[in-house]
């Protein structure tokens, strides 16, 4: 061990420590002062002016526990830091100087007095370390180029606070390096991946400006990673305008949510904003909704041609080409105003009999307004403009206040609704779906594919009731969602965003490279395409792209077992087996089923056989040996898969080829199959 370096990792870890004491002293001292000012107001709370002295004592203790809040924020950063504190150097002289500058980079910096004894991986100097190799490098701070010439790159081993090796590499991420880190067993949770980011990644994780991307990856290229770590390189170089919650996640379910957890804290983030597609809804429409899951299991269950097809082109963006036809044509011109008189006032006529003094506005005033001055706005905008035209004529001819103002605009937007013969969105789905001969769903609850039209339709007629604005969205698993989910994402959100997913791991249709061109023209992003693998071992990539015919996929070299086939026909037996002989050394087995019902079935020829547990909740991720489906287990890694049931019978068409693709790929090292008749042919040429 070089002994300079040995010093260097002495000395940082030194200063590490003293800030560690000294910013738990200052925990201490802030806590100490917040509880003698909580005590101060508690005793004097009814002599204090209740005006702005109690204000201010107020603004006091709510600052000393932002403070307390932060300090132990940056307590548990360093604490983490202490174990390993930097993993990689490059040696940088800049053009026109002599000497090189000695750059370690970790999880975050490490500054004694003026000096930077460690960089964060996300500052500008860092991205030299990902992006070049040994020889001429830049990098950028704003607008400025800094360019000049790497002579080293080194990379370290450091763990539990002891520098292990080092060695130094000619590559951006070296090869032995990322196969130690991938090869290692599959965890509870998602872990950060700052010290193996590729190249080819850090361009969209440190991408400046805000802008909209759009990631298309194969299976296991890390898509989600690099959502969760540009989160934290934005929180990064935008400090001072966006903050964690101020960034919102899409997120398939709350398995996936817990799954995923702890990454941005250990990047030294808190955490995002989360919810789900299935929420939006819930809130906005106000019925049951059926899951992606249960309609995935549906359709793999019980397969109805006509319910595929009906998928198919619900899926498309013809079929949201109609929907917005229907809305700004046929039930637009539903709208039929007439007359609106509003009593002002009552007077007596010549006979002394009282008669009510009204304003009126007329119909053509009112069609006028919604078909001409406001024709490129929704229905819910143009009444809303009406109403408050109608209500401020009455505001400033009769003087109004603010509050009666409002509340005359809610009465005018009351009746101008009036206006159109049918409200009731439902009822407004129903006939556009009749009128394109589409089926027609009399269930109270809300159908998978349905619930995108039903957003629209109540976006465009009365506008979104909830607020869920953001200043960065990050939508993942993009393929499960179609043109008119994406149309309401739109509506939804107006910031910029990343989009990631994989249309080869889509289940329930089939998609292309022309649909991939529309939805990133529609969505009006920059389109990215990775194409190496990280997750899977050389032989489990290969033989799943095989399997879809997926090529130009590039792997890493981290060679491990084939995929296996076992023909039996004692199922539980057999998987025992495979779980004793084959995965005791690793921490996570799925048997990944088809759909519900094979659970059900798997789960009681089970018992006797094998200790597991069916995936339902987060926490059930923690256990050794994982049933679960298909559906649910998307977007989660394993370090073996077993998939039963692998027979002709069960796989037959393109729909169950691509749940066996999406299974297989989220195996890390091992993966059979088990067939207790003829194997299905997506399986062939496997071994045996």
């Amino acid at each position: 061990m070089d002994k300079q370096e040995q010093n260097y990792f002495e000395d940082t870890l030194s200063i590490l420590k003293k800030d560690i004491n000294l910013t738990k002293k200052r925990i201490n001292e802030t806590e100490e002062e917040l509880e003698i000012n909580k005590k101060k107001l508690s005793d004097s709370f009814y002599e204090i002016d209740k005006g702005e002295e109690l204000a201010s004592v107020y603004t006091i203790l709510t600052a000393l526990e932002e403070t307390s809040v932060d300090q132990r924020n940056k307590l548990q950063r360093l604490e983490k830091q202490k174990k390993s504190p930097y993993f990689s150097r490059i040696d940088f002289t800049l053009t026109g100087e002599n000497c090189p500058q000695k750059i370690y980079i970790g999880l975050t910096g490490i500054k004694d007095k003026a000096n930077m004894l460690v960089y964060d991986w996300r500052a500008p100097i860092s991205s030299m370390y990902y992006d070049f190799t040994i020889g001429r490098a830049f990098y950028r701070v704003g607008k400025q180029s800094h360019t000049g010439e790497i002579s080293l790159k080194r990379q370290y081993k450091i763990e539990n606070e002891t520098l292990l090796a080092y060695f130094d590499t000619n590559l951006t991420i070296e090869d032995d390096i990322l196969r130690d880190v991938l090869s290692k067993n599959s965890s509870v949770k998602m872990k950060q991946i700052v010290s193996s980011i590729q190249k080819e990644q850090n361009v969209i994780v440190r991408t400046e400006e805000f802008d909209n991307i759009l990631v298309q990856g194969v299976a296991g290229s890390g898509k989600t990673s690099i959502a969760l770590h540009r989160a934290a390189y934005l929180l990064y170089s935008h400090r001072n305008t966006i903050k964690s919650s101020d960034i919102l996640v899409m997120s398939p379910n709350n398995i996936f949510s817990s799954y995923i957890s702890d990454v941005l804290p250990e990047l030294g983030e808190e955490n995002l904003i989360e919810t789900s597609y299935d929420q939006i809804a819930r809130v906005e429409l106000r019925r049951p909704l059926e899951s992606r899951e249960e309609m995935l299991d549906r359709i793999a269950t019980t397969p109805s041609q006509d319910e595929l097809n009906d998928i198919s082109y619900k899926s498309s963006f013809e079929y949201l080409g109609e929907l917005i036809k229907f809305l700004r044509g046929d039930f637009l011109r539903t709208f039929t105003p007439q007359k609106l008189s509003y009593v002002i006032g009552i007077k007596k006529n010549e006979n002394d009999v009282e008669q009510p003094i009204t304003e009126d506005f007329t119909a053509d005033q009112t069609s006028k307004l919604f078909f001409d001055t406001f024709k490129n706005m929704t229905i819910a905008e143009r009444i809303n403009k009406i109403a408050w035209q109608y209500a401020m004529y009455f505001t400033e001819k009769r003087g109004y206040n603010k509050e009666q103002n409002r509340g005359l605009r809610d009465r005018f937007k009351k009746l101008i609704y009036n206006f159109l013969p049918l409200k009731d969105i439902h009822k407004i789905f129903e006939i556009f779906q009749t009128r394109l001969g589409l089926s027609v769903n009399n269930s109270d609850e809300i159908g998978y594919m349905d619930k995108g039209a039903l957003l629209i339709i109540k976006n465009y007629i009365y506008g979104f009731e909830h607020d869920f604005s953001a200043k960065y969205l990050i939508i993942d698993e993009m393929q499960d969602f179609s043109p008119i989910d994406l149309f309401v994402f739109k509506k939804l959100w107006s910031c910029p965003s990343i989009v990631l997913g994989d249309i080869n791991q889509c289940i329930e249709k089939c998609l292309n490279q022309e649909y991939l061109k529309q939805v990133s023209d529609f969505l009006g992003t920059e389109l990215i395409e990775l194409k190496k693998t990280y997750r899977s071992t050389k032989e489990i990539a290969e033989f799943t792209h095989k399997m879809i015919g997926l090529k130009d996929v590039e792997y890493v070299n981290r060679n491990g077992q084939k995929p296996k086939l076992f023909k039996t026909p004692d199922t539980a037996k057999t998987i025992a087996e495979i779980i004793k002989n084959e995965c005791g050394e690793f921490a996570h087995t799925a048997i990944i089923c088809k759909c519900q019902q094979e659970v059900k079935i798997l789960a009681k020829m089970l018992n006797g056989y094998v200790d597991y547990t069916v995936l339902d909740q987060p926490d059930d991720y923690n256990n050794k040996v994982i049933l679960t489906t298909c559906a649910t287990a998307k977007g989660i890694e394993f370090d073996c898969v077993i998939v039963p049931f692998a027979n002709a019978e069960n796989y037959i068409n393109s729909l169950d080829k691509n749940i066996l693709y999406v299974s297989s790929t989220r195996a890390l090292h091992k993966l059979f199959f088990l067939s207790d008749t003829t194997p299905t042919k997506f399986l062939k040429g496997i071994e045996e």
